[in-house]
């Protein structure tokens, strides 16, 4: 015999969760007059690894206070990524500490309705002080349609110089060519 759910209350909902206190990097922004909004953290090599989102306006000034002051010294940039979630589009940046052996992510978030009419998301740079960060913004630029302003070289990197569209975004539509038709002759 199966127990069937009983109906959920409105007091039975859930309450949206209260903002999560801010992380030892959150409040280090915070003393050098940048807000942030912390998510919840998740696991890396060291352990938890803390999220924050911060203004894309915040961003380059941000990046250089957590990398230049001796005590955080995030001083590695193991990658920037491009995402298209349901609601925003997000660069992503990983970055490690070698001497404290700790990680931050980083996330810039763009309401969608930036990308509308195929327009692309504008993000700052980071390339004139962590020239690590080109091809990764290249990257995200062509597979996710965020553009980088301010980047000295951005083109395509992975698909051709004609690649119509951005494959990672959700509105993406796979051309059709002999490459992808299902004939079974084709090469996939």
């Amino acid at each position: 015999m199966t127990e069937h759910a009983a109906p959920k209350d409105a007091k039975d909902a859930k309450e949206p969760a209260a903002p999560l206190p801010d992380g030892p990097y959150g409040k280090f922004l915070k003393e050098h007059g940048i807000n942030s909004k912390r998510h919840p953290d998740s696991k890396g090599v060291s352990g938890a690894v803390e999220n924050i989102e911060i203004d894309r306006a915040d961003l380059v000034s941000a990046l250089k206070f957590l990398r230049q002051d001796p005590e955080v010294g995030l001083d590695y940039l193991v990658a920037v990524s491009g995402v298209d979630n349901l609601n925003s589009f997000d660069s992503v940046y990983h970055l490690w500490s070698f001497t404290s052996a700790s990680e931050l992510v980083v996330k810039i978030c763009a309401a969608r309705e930036e990308a509308a009419d195929n327009k692309l998301v504008p993000v700052p740079s980071i390339t004139n002080f962590w020239p690590a960060a080109n091809w990764h913004e290249r990257e995200s630029y062509d597979l996710v349609g965020i553009r980088y302003v301010g980047h000295p070289y951005l083109r395509r990197i992975l698909n051709p110089w004609d690649w119509d569209g951005h494959p990672l975004r959700r509105d993406y539509k796979q051309p059709v060519d002999a490459l992808n038709d299902k004939n079974p002759h084709s090469f996939r």
